[in-house]
């Protein structure tokens, strides 16, 4: 009962404060860091999304409520528009009160990890590390391809609330795109 009551009041102070967020200075998050290597059964991702938090996101990051932040990698053959193979990844964050402790959930290891300074989400939160994206067996002889990455952020949606708060407000509205460089299957074999 504690933890409902809990719940209306934040999303009841979130809500309220959202009626402001349109007009707020969004940024425009960029990926950095991108590093695709062979390991050893699989192509390797990691990188960093940088310039993606505000003031006001980090009080919704400390709110108690889950924000999810969703990723996209695309394996394109460079002579196609469509992309041949597509992931989906995402983090999910929730600051808990009591524990004074944010919960990150990775859902492409299936690990849990805690954190206790909105500096450490800063560092984590918006990154990926070691991912296998692509083996040997997803791509074919005398083709060129590379890897699409984008991200946004989902919408909240508050107990007891018809509306949702969409979180790429934070962002401009637009999701960070980076391709990485084009390869074959040659780079298995290097």
């Amino acid at each position: 009962m504690f933890g409902t009551f809990t719940d209306r009041i934040i999303a009841s102070i979130i809500t309220i404060g959202s009626l402001f967020f349109p007009f707020i200075d969004g940024i425009e998050p960029v990926f950095t860091n991108v590093n695709l290597v062979r390991g050893e059964s699989a192509l390797v991702l990691s990188m960093y999304l940088e310039n993606c938090y505000t003031d006001d996101l980090d009080k919704i990051l400390m709110s108690g409520q889950p924000v999810t932040l969703q990723f996209s990698a695309d394996l394109y053959d460079k002579a196609q528009t469509r992309p041949i193979m597509s992931k989906q990844f995402h983090h999910r964050l929730r600051y808990n009160p009591l524990e004074k402790r944010y919960q990150m959930y990775l859902s492409e290891t299936g690990a849990t990890e805690y954190f206790t300074t909105i500096q450490d989400v800063h560092k984590n939160f918006s990154a990926i590390d070691g991912l296998k994206i692509v083996t040997p067996s997803d791509i074919e002889k005398n083709h060129r391809y590379f890897i699409r990455l984008s991200a946004h952020l989902e919408p909240i949606t508050f107990i007891g609330q018809d509306s949702d708060l969409d979180l790429m407000l934070f962002w401009n509205n637009k999701r960070p795109v980076v391709s990485t460089e084009v390869f074959d299957i040659s780079i298995f074999y290097h």
